[in-house]
């Protein structure tokens, strides 16, 4: 009986041994995951408060793999005004990858591209500049006049161009957006969401890094033309490598950065500042709350 009665305790015993094993299997499975969990959740992975005094109307700032970070009416449709060159710039760079142009092609200024409204680089009629002076015209000067030239390279009209540029909106999923001029001047149907503008951005660096190669610069010299940047952060603050300034009068003082810092990064995006000073201001104080400090 005695010996019966260890057996049957024995094996009573090894009986509960196979679900102790799955219990400590899934512990491990559990455990495992945590870990992945935490080595994949970074503090840079953190929510910030935008400053009290904001004046920007919209505001979103993306962590360098595009988590939000802050966020104040991102998805209200606002005029972009030069932010819009982004997307322009986008398929230019698409259409130098794609071989339809070089960067050493030249254009030939006309008395329309010269005209062009809105801000200039300050093109002469007859003037021949290259695919690079353009680029650099544009982005670091916010040229209309160098858009115009670009994109007579790259359509046969502005017209057909803005309608590739509203198709490259739904394939790179801006939602928000709507295009009815390649520059960036105020229209009912031109518009633009902070978030939209997040995801150009981001678009614009990893797609097209070698636009990062202009905006980073506070000045150039390309083929005796001299180039100065718009953005007053650029040159000032090394986190910085720029993006794209914009100002009309209905889409008021806007700015879209892009910054680095070690290997981590981030994009900014206000729209609307009170003022055009305000806009680099409100944008370092955020890099300083994304960084943690002054670069």
């Amino acid at each position: 009986m005695g010996r019966a009665g260890t057996k049957k305790k024995k094996a009573a015993r090894s009986s509960t041994k196979p679900g102790r094993a799955v219990t400590a299997a899934v512990l491990v499975c559990l455990c495992a995951a945590l870990a992945l969990a935490l080595a994949v959740i970074r503090p840079w992975q953190r929510r910030i408060r935008p400053p009290e005094d904001l004046t920007a109307t919209s505001l979103l700032v993306l962590d360098g793999t595009g988590g939000v970070m802050a966020q104040v009416e991102a998805d209200t449709p606002r005029s972009p005004s030069s932010l819009t060159k982004m997307l322009t710039l986008y398929l230019i760079f698409d259409d130098l990858d794609a071989g339809k142009f070089t960067l050493e092609d030249t254009v030939t200024v006309t008395g329309e591209m010269a005209a062009a409204n809105g801000s200039k680089y300050g093109l002469r009629p007859g003037q021949v500049v290259t695919v690079e002076q353009l680029l650099a015209g544009a982005i670091l000067n916010s040229g209309c006049d160098c858009i115009q030239a670009l994109v007579s390279l790259s359509a046969d009209s502005e017209e057909a161009f803005v309608e590739r540029m509203n198709q490259a909106a739904e394939e790179l999923g801006l939602e928000g957006s709507h295009f009815s001029n390649a520059t960036g001047l105020d229209a009912a149907d031109h518009y633009m969401t902070a978030r939209d503008l997040g995801t150009l951005a981001r678009r614009l660096v990893e797609d097209h890094p070698e636009y990062l190669d202009y905006s980073s610069q506070a000045e150039l010299e390309i083929g005796g033309l001299e180039f100065r940047n718009l953005n007053r952060l650029v040159g000032a603050d090394p986190r910085v490598l720029g993006l794209k300034t914009g100002t009309t009068r209905i889409g008021g003082n806007n700015l879209v950065t892009y910054a680095r810092q070690g290997e981590e990064s981030c994009y900014i995006v206000l729209l609307d500042s009170v003022s055009e000073t305000r806009r680099f201001a409100e944008t370092q104080e955020l890099l300083d709350l994304v960084f943690g400090g002054e670069g």
